[in-house]
């Protein structure tokens, strides 16, 4: 599980926990039935207060996407759907487009920007 979150951005912390969460669940990348890391690990693992990660985690709780089964930890949800190709990248369209927009406020140039996107994808 790979998390990241902004903290000068207007989404609050839990909401980019969640939304970041529930799509690598519906991606796959995250398997039914996979044990998630403790609210510390988590916490300690992005460096945010870990109040923030149980209200994430109830919120997933809540949407079906985890279990979390009280002393013993919470775990994706089984019956999950995996997203199809085309869900795939309209996930990463409306994540981009975001993206496209603060670099066009910026001033950064289309090509500067693909530039951009292959460092960060090497990166990965």
């Amino acid at each position: 599980m790979r998390l990241q979150v902004n903290p000068h951005s207007s989404t609050p912390l839990y909401a980019q926990i969640v939304e970041q969460m529930r799509n690598q669940i519906l991606s796959g990348s995250i398997i039914a039935g996979t044990p998630l890391p403790s609210v510390r690990e988590i916490s300690e693992m992005i460096e945010v207060n870990s109040l923030t990660i149980q209200k994430a985690l109830k919120i997933l709780e809540v949407e079906k996407f985890i279990v979390i089964r009280r002393g013993v930890g919470a775990f994706v949800s089984e019956g999950i759907v995996s997203l199809t190709q085309i869900q795939k990248e309209d996930l990463i369209k409306s994540g981009l487009s975001n993206v496209v927009s603060h670099a066009k406020e910026l001033g950064i140039e289309k090509d500067r920007f693909g530039i951009l996107v292959e460092e960060c994808w090497s990166a990965q």
